[in-house]
């Protein structure tokens, strides 16, 4: 049954998802030509060349564009992957999905996993834009080496720290729709103004996360600017790492008890 699922609600959010990655594919190639144009003109900002500087001014116009469609891509995805869960499952629409033989922990990893396919497609399709873009023009620099210089600072292994930042995007894919999936949830609970609740929920969940990352960096960075090799970085992302964890449980289990106890469509 959790195919089937999977496959309806490929094709619900599909209808949005495939029209906004498919435009921003078109709008990278067309990026891609136009930068490869402007290196490759001679005179670009030749002043008596009408067709240079119009291409210039041209080039910039549209990158800004694509800089801001680039971020309403990220920001659409959330948007719309929120809607849609609260249109399914807590709105007027949710007494059909809730009439569906599934259990209510099928329709919620449904859900998520959509929520995490999508969201990584878009971050692979953009992460590859970005590369096509700059194929051919990355500068040489010192780039790599005053990055080992600081995680040396830092007492933290290179591959130590790929290990938790790829560790923590893959988690973070789960993490971010679970968090706002949780909000909206318990803002069921609110018998009136569910939308404040969630909103207020969110505000609430958002604000004690920041202040507890704060909390650490402060707690095991006691020798993070006294003594470059105190490990203290190590033992901030070990904790931070362990806390996301456990959020995104809390977070799952959450939204799962008040769905399938709490939940009151009227």
């Amino acid at each position: 049954m959790l195919g089937k699922l999977l496959k309806k609600d490929f094709t619900a959010t599909g209808r949005f998802f495939l029209p906004l990655l498919g435009g921003y594919a078109i709008a990278a190639v067309v990026a891609k030509l136009l930068i490869e144009m402007v290196f490759r003109s001679t005179d670009l900002f030749s002043y008596d060349n009408p067709i240079s500087s119009g291409l210039t001014i041209f080039s910039i116009i549209y990158f800004t564009m694509c800089v801001i469609y680039l971020i309403a891509c990220y920001l659409m995805t959330t948007v719309f992957v929120v809607y849609d869960f609260y249109k399914t499952m807590v709105s007027s629409h949710g007494y059909l999905t809730h009439t569906l033989p599934v259990t209510t922990g099928m329709l919620l990893w449904s859900k998520v996993l959509v929520a995490v396919i999508w969201s990584l497609a878009v971050n692979l399709l953009i992460g590859l834009s970005l590369l096509l873009l700059f194929a051919g023009h990355f500068p040489e620099s010192g780039m790599f080496q005053t990055l080992r210089d600081l995680f040396r600072f830092l007492d933290v292994n290179f591959g130590t720290y790929i290990f938790y930042m790829l560790f923590n995007m893959i988690m973070g894919l789960f993490h971010t729709p679970l968090m706002f999936f949780s909000c909206i949830a318990i803002g069921q609970l609110w018998r009136e103004h569910r939308i404040m609740g969630a909103i207020l929920s969110y505000i609430g969940i958002h604000t004690g996360t920041q202040i507890f990352g704060t909390v650490m960096l402060i707690v095991t960075g006691n020798g993070l600017f006294s003594s470059p090799y105190s490990g203290s970085y190590h033992g901030y992302l070990l904790v931070t790492t362990i806390f996301g964890i456990l959020m995104t449980v809390l977070f799952f289990l959450v939204t799962w008890y008040i769905l399938s106890k709490k939940l009151n469509l009227e």
